[in-house]
């Protein structure tokens, strides 16, 4: 349509001027794409603050936590808290309480044991969740109490509202449950996304506008998202690697997805060449 308007007006076209209009076509087109793109920005797992209070604990704070503070990091819109935790052997975390949080635990290597003041108690081992709202008060423990090392990721969410009942719930899956799709292992206060080729075998439900979903995919298992309006995502790059909207990321890498508050964006998802195996959070894209 733009060459054939031109063209009303400019009758003979040289070889070379043809070719000019062509690039500007496709530079034009090129943009276009970029423009429908979702914005994706690295976290590199070297950028993590690693913290060793105790011999029995190493975790990577992808969030300020602790007595780790960086106000550029304290929570990606309603997501608080993400915590790359390593337990050793017959140790972990005793009895603590929490309040109005919605915390949940993705369970990577190893067996995480749970135990709460509402006498929930319970280990469960890779690919499995636990979650808990911690509403207006609860105590728990995460213990360690196998004979290796445990690592789980840890994730908070700031509920919809304070002062709800707290609760307790957890899944259990097997590989083929995540394997080259994608897993909902929560789902929020709102209808999920309509993703192609997502599993939603008994999703636990949680007190905010929030999905999350996982993925052990094989090498070069590719996922397109369409990212709706006003949403973003964050992304945890657990094992392997993979490519984020073209953008590289490495085991433990995280990665900021924003959306557009006027329209639909792409997410374009690809395991890497030793596979990659992913957790990402979907929720309303932050003012």
């Amino acid at each position: 349509m733009f060459s054939r308007r031109l063209g009303a007006h400019l009758p003979s076209f040289s070889r070379t001027s043809s070719t000019k209009l062509q690039a500007i076509a496709s530079a034009a087109s090129a943009s276009q794409c970029s423009a429908d793109m979702a914005k994706v920005l690295r976290v590199p797992h070297e950028s993590l603050h690693v913290s060793k209070p105790v011999w029995w604990l190493e975790s990577r704070f992808h969030f300020s936590f602790a007595d780790y503070w960086n106000p550029e990091r304290n929570n990606f819109g309603v997501l608080r808290v993400v915590n790359d935790d390593l337990v050793k052997p017959r140790a972990g975390f005793g009895t603590h309480p929490h309040r109005d949080a919605e915390i949940f635990s993705y369970v990577i290597d190893g067996k995480l044991s749970h135990a709460d003041s509402m006498g929930n108690k319970e280990a469960l081992p890779r690919g499995c969740v636990q979650y808990m709202s911690a509403g207006t008060g609860v105590t728990h423990s995460e213990m360690n109490d196998e004979s290796e090392t445990c690592r789980f990721l840890q994730l908070w969410i700031t509920p919809d509202k304070k002062g709800h009942k707290p609760q307790y719930g957890s899944s259990t899956y097997d590989k083929e449950d995540r394997h080259n799709r994608l897993l909902q292992i929560l789902g929020g206060t709102a209808p999920p996304p309509a993703w192609p080729n997502v599993n939603r075998t008994h999703e636990i439900n949680i007190n905010q506008d929030a999905n999350v979903f996982v993925s052990e995919s094989d090498a070069g298992t590719s996922f397109n998202i369409p990212l709706s309006h006003s949403r973003q995502a964050y992304l945890v790059c657990i094992e392997g690697g993979m490519t984020v909207n073209d953008v590289t990321l490495n085991v433990r890498d995280g990665a900021r997805v924003m959306g557009s508050p006027g329209g639909e964006t792409s997410l374009s998802l690809q395991a890497g060449k030793e596979g990659a195996h992913f957790l990402l959070v979907e929720m309303p894209l932050a003012a």
